[in-house]
C-alpha cells in the first residue's frame, strides 16, 4: 500500500511539473502573440502582463517545487556534507528535512490563509483591464503543501534506508 501511495504522489508531482512546463510554453506564445499583435497592429492582448505575473509565473515556479524536493534537485553546496561520514550525512539530512519542512509547513499555512482571504473578496487587479487572480492564489499553498509532504516523505525513506544521501558524493570520498 505504502509503495502505490508513493507512486501516486510521484505521479501528482511529475503531473504538476508538466503543467508548470506548459504554463511556460504558453506564457512564451501569449508574450510572443502580443508583442506582434502590438508590433503589426498597434492592438496588444489586454492583461498580458498580469496575467504572466499572477498565473504563468507562479505556475511555472510553484507547481514543480515538490518534485524538486522529492527528488532532491534544488541547489545546493554540499562542500561539507560530502566529506562526512555516511551516518553523520543521514543525521544532517534529516536535520536539514526537519527544518525544510517546517519552514515549508509554516508557508501552507501562510499562504493558505492569504488565498482563502482572496477567495472570499474576489481579488482582481488592475491593469490594462482586470484581471481576476484568486484562483493564482491557491497555487501556492499547494506547491508549498505539496513540497512539505515531499520533505517529509524523505525524512521516512532516510529513516527505512531508502533514501540515498551519498548519491551527488565525489567517489574518493565516501
Amino acid at each position: 500500500m505504502a509503495s502505490l501511495t508513493r507512486r501516486a504522489f510521484d505521479g501528482l508531482l511529475r503531473a504538476l511539473t508538466l503543467i508548470g512546463g506548459a504554463a511556460l510554453v504558453l506564457m512564451m506564445l501569449h508574450v510572443t502573440l502580443d508583442v506582434v499583435l502590438k508590433n503589426l497592429l498597434g492592438q496588444p492582448i489586454q492583461g498580458t502582463i498580469e496575467i504572466s505575473s499572477y498565473y504563468y509565473m507562479v505556475a511555472i515556479v510553484m507547481l514543480p517545487l515538490a518534485f524538486v524536493e522529492r527528488n532532491d534537485e534544488q541547489i545546493s553546496v554540499d562542500l561539507v556534507f560530502n566529506r562526512l561520514p555516511i551516518a553523520l550525512r543521514k543525521v544532517a539530512l534529516a536535520l536539514a528535512c526537519l527544518v525544510t519542512a517546517s519552514v515549508l509547513s509554516v508557508m501552507t499555512y501562510r499562504t493558505g490563509l492569504d488565498a482563502m482571504r482572496a477567495f472570499r473578496v474576489g481579488e482582481v487587479v488592475m491593469g490594462a483591464r482586470e484581471v481576476v487572480v484568486w484562483p493564482a492564489r491557491l497555487m501556492l499553498p499547494v506547491g508549498f503543501g505539496l513540497a512539505t509532504l515531499a520533505t517529509l516523505l524523505r525524512i521516512v525513506l532516510l529513516v527505512r534506508g531508502d533514501e540515498i544521501v551519498d548519491a551527488h558524493a565525489p567517489k574518493d570520498v565516501a
